[in-house]
């Protein structure tokens, strides 16, 4: 009787040893997703615990600052034109580089372009619904094999416009466009009843065209207190003839405003007995700063290879000193 006892308790001891240390359970995962998802490990089981799935960890959101964007200028751009391509406003890429004259933009020059704000309307290259007048149209070839299509835009209206920019279209006898180019007027602003002249050149221009089209593509009205000034007047002016229909116009320039004037810009226009335009040159003064009631004087050689001057107009432009 004890034997049979024994092997019972034997028995019942190996039974016991079974339970103590079982095989641990397979868990079997679900594949990792490719995701930036962080999974916390699924922790060890107790022997008298079931495991539950882990709860993964939330991954927090990136705050992603957008990359600085930096255009590099190439032949033909214009300012109004890289605006247009990255959906912010002219005037802000010329205040976040500190750009004086938007028509002087060159060639390989770094440009930031800042982040487009919420009012920052991508402009359409259509017809411009402000009053402008396209007048004195006119077409120079040069010996290079260029064309320049001369004219100037009147302003009719109240109100000063600016961003002032013409398109010239060529098209052959059926109607087919043969070429187009653009170009900001020679002035950055457009006073009421006054007009600025504008050149808009043919790099590769087409040998014969039938008809043409010079439309005003950008004429905005100039709002807020900008730095521009206009109270400088040309006076004692003269042109003297010095060969191959050059022409030398000279005098001095007067500021007759209450504010000095900076960064100051020249342009004579040519115009024949048609009062249309043959020719045009623009130019900066040197001088840094041209205080009130001062003058400083200016000469500028502007060339008409076809036709005949009749009169030539000067005009200035300036920004207030700060």
């Amino acid at each position: 009787m004890k034997k049979w006892i024994l092997l019972i308790a034997i028995s019942l001891t190996l039974s016991c040893g079974q339970l103590i240390t079982p095989e641990p359970a397979i868990v079997k995962r679900s594949p990792t997703p490719t995701s930036a998802v962080t999974t916390i490990p699924t922790a060890t089981s107790r022997p008298t615990a079931t495991p539950k799935p882990a709860t993964p960890a939330p991954t927090p959101t990136p705050t992603m600052t957008p990359t600085p964007i930096i255009y590099e200028v190439q032949s033909g751009d214009t300012l109004l034109g890289i605006a247009i391509e990255f959906g912010v406003s002219a005037e802000a890429i010329q205040t976040a580089n500190g750009i004086i004259d938007p028509r002087r933009i060159q060639i390989g020059q770094p440009l930031f372009i800042p982040e487009p704000a919420e009012d920052d309307a991508q402009p359409t290259l259509t017809p411009t619904p402000v009053p402008v007048i396209v007048r004195g149209v006119s077409f120079q070839k040069t010996p290079q094999g260029t064309l320049w299509c001369f004219g100037e835009m009147m302003n009719p209206g109240s109100v000063t416009l600016s961003e002032l920019v013409v398109e010239v279209n060529l098209y052959d006898a059926q109607g087919s466009l043969l070429a187009s180019e653009a170009a900001f007027t020679q002035l950055d602003i457009l006073a009421s009843n006054q007009s600025v002249p504008f050149a808009v050149l043919f790099e590769e221009p087409p040998s014969t065209f039938a008809q043409y089209q010079v439309r005003a593509i950008s004429a905005t009205p100039l709002l807020g207190k900008p730095r521009y000034y206009l109270e400088l007047r040309p006076i004692e002016t003269s042109a003297t003839f010095i060969g191959e229909s050059t022409y030398r116009v000279s005098g001095q320039l007067e500021n007759i405003g209450e504010h000095n004037a900076e960064a100051i810009k020249l342009v004579v226009t040519a115009y024949n007995e048609a009062n249309e335009v043959l020719a045009q040159r623009q130019a900066s003064l040197d001088v840094v700063v041209l205080r009130s009631g001062a003058r400083t004087p200016f000469a500028l050689d502007i060339t008409a290879p076809e036709g005949t001057v009749a009169r030539y107009v000067v005009q200035a432009q300036a920004l207030r000193a700060p």
